[in-house]
């Protein structure tokens, strides 16, 4: 059975002032890096929620990765929050996935490895962390899927993962962690990676 990917990318952009998933970060945009990790896994399907700036992000995607990512659009994704988008991707998902990675477009750090690591645990929902700290990507098994799609509570996709057994894999690095929320954390991202890049020199 096949894993998926569910990359997040229909928000606003509201605290960066620029529209994230193209933002260049070391001469790829950070979906690029993202979509990168996932394809060296070997995800399929690799599937991007859209939505703030929707048909430009597809083109892009389309020309950069031709016939390798679905698109699935968030219509109401200025008054929605990210856990509609959630549900809307895995309701788009083929039958035939046994579970899927979901991240957001902004967390470009995390690694194919890391992927490998958590698809080796059988737990329904595995999270990397890092020093104690959850991050990024997070692999949901099919069987929570159904539990997430009825979900009403608060806290969005971490409150309907609240009662699922959970496993945690250790992260090499702090990647896992870092986002591109505002200004402060892209400029964050960049020096981390500016260091990884120079410690490999």
């Amino acid at each position: 059975m096949k894993i998926g990917a569910l990359i997040l990318a229909a928000g606003l952009s509201s605290r960066m002032g620029a529209f994230k998933p193209l933002l260049e970060l070391a001469g790829k945009t950070l979906i690029e890096h993202v979509i990168g990790h996932f394809s060296q896994f070997c995800c399929e399907p690799i599937m991007v929620v859209t939505g703030r700036d929707a048909q430009l992000l597809e083109d892009f995607l389309t020309e950069k990765f031709s016939g390798k990512i679905s698109f699935v659009r968030n219509p109401d994704y200025a008054a929605s929050d990210m856990f509609a988008s959630v549900k809307l991707g895995l309701k788009a998902l083929p039958a035939d996935c046994s579970g899927t990675f979901l991240t957001p477009a902004d967390i470009p750090l995390f690694d194919a490895a890391l992927l490998n690591k958590m698809a080796a645990v059988p737990a329904p929902v595995v999270r990397p962390s890092y020093k104690g700290k959850a991050g990024h990507p997070v692999l949901v098994r099919k069987s929570v899927w159904s539990r997430i799609l009825s979900y009403r509570g608060e806290g969005g996709l971490k409150g309907a993962l609240q009662n699922e057994p959970q496993a945690f894999v250790e992260a090499d690095h702090e990647g896992t962690l870092l986002d591109a929320d505002t200004p402060e954390d892209f400029r964050r991202l960049r020096t981390f990676l500016s260091g990884r890049m120079t410690k490999r020199e």
